[in-house]
């Protein structure tokens, strides 16, 4: 696309002091409350993930991705709208991804649905790759949850609101990739959905990214980059927390664009592995008390996760709502 974008400080957070006390702990939760509300986006530093873990996702990125198109195509999921293993740019200056995430089988005790929890996949031949892998994904899983509890006295909720709704939580981690553009290769984000920009459908994203920065739109349809920190971590609100706030915290649309490459020189290569940390399929979410008063009243009725999500996603998530419920949940609205 050829429209300009600004790059903007949005606002840079540590939080290595939350568990300092309550002193430390409000003076964080203002931050992040204020963030999350405008412009919904923030860096965050003092996330606890050393910086081999990123080492290793970065290697592991490269080591699939490197691979010929038709050994990666092996490990494309069986059904098209599953969020797990590879997929081929959707067009050019797309980006190529690979997706793991929350299994049914992590959860024995529990009869989740294979469809919304499907079994990872992995391509053989790479020893390093799936430990690398998942020492990203747990790492940011840990800080995902910790940012919850973070989020829940911003909004002033007890501390621990957000974990029963969270147990077995839809997590997915989408490793994307774009190889470096030909020299002379102007920036431009990929055509179609994706240049349109995205929203988190979940309740928030941990975005590690290099080669070039993220955008997002701001309130009047502007698109702005995230000015890079070092050891920073993008992380930004998702629909369903939008919706547990009664849109006193707004979801902006985000996405990336394929780096530039001046006149006699290849671009950088682009990586990033994003978190997207949601909630257990069969949650319900009411919006927030302390979300609702006499200037805001509560637009939203009862949900759960699963219809929220068949409504942003369709697919997979539709036949769920339709097969095995057989109609509205009784707790919804």
């Amino acid at each position: 696309m050829g429209e300009s974008t600004t790059a903007v400080e949005v606002p840079l957070i540590d939080i290595s002091g939350w568990d300092s006390g309550p002193h430390a702990q409000a003076r964080i939760a203002a931050r992040v409350g204020a963030a999350a509300a405008d412009p919904g986006f923030m860096r965050v530093v003092g996330h606890g993930i050393p910086g081999q873990i990123h080492d290793g996702v970065r290697e592991a990125i490269d080591l699939f991705f490197d691979r010929p198109a038709a050994g990666k195509l092996r490990y494309a999921p069986p059904e098209p709208d599953s969020e797990r293993g590879y997929r081929a740019p959707a067009a050019p200056g797309a980006a190529e991804t690979f997706r793991i995430g929350t299994q049914a089988r992590d959860f024995p005790d529990r009869a989740l649905p294979v469809d919304i929890y499907p079994a990872n996949i992995w391509p053989v031949g790479l020893p390093k790759f799936q430990p690398q892998v998942m020492a990203w994904f747990d790492a940011a899983q840990r800080l995902a949850r910790r940012l919850t509890r973070v989020f829940a006295v911003a909004l002033d909720v007890p501390e621990g609101f957000f974990e029963p709704y969270t147990g077995h939580s839809i997590d997915v981690l989408r490793l994307e990739h774009r190889p470096p553009a030909p020299a002379g290769t102007a920036p431009a984000a990929a055509s179609g959905e994706e240049a349109a920009g995205y929203t988190e459908p979940g309740l928030l994203r941990v975005v590690w990214a290099e080669g070039a920065p993220l955008q997002f739109a701001d309130d009047l349809g502007r698109w702005r980059e995230v000015a890079p920190w070092p050891d920073a971590l993008v992380v930004h609100v998702g629909d369903l927390l939008a919706r547990w706030t009664n849109d006193r915290w707004l979801a902006p649309p985000f996405r990336a664009v394929r780096p530039p490459a001046p006149a006699g020189r290849t671009g950088q290569r682009w990586r990033a592995a994003a978190l997207s940390h949601g909630a257990d399929f069969d949650a319900l979410v009411t919006t927030l008390p302390t979300c609702v008063g006499p200037d805001r009243p509560d637009y939203y009725e009862p949900v759960t996760v699963a219809r929220h999500m068949a409504v942003k996603l369709g697919g997979r998530w539709q036949r769920l709502i339709t097969g095995a419920r057989g109609g509205r949940d009784p707790r919804e609205g």
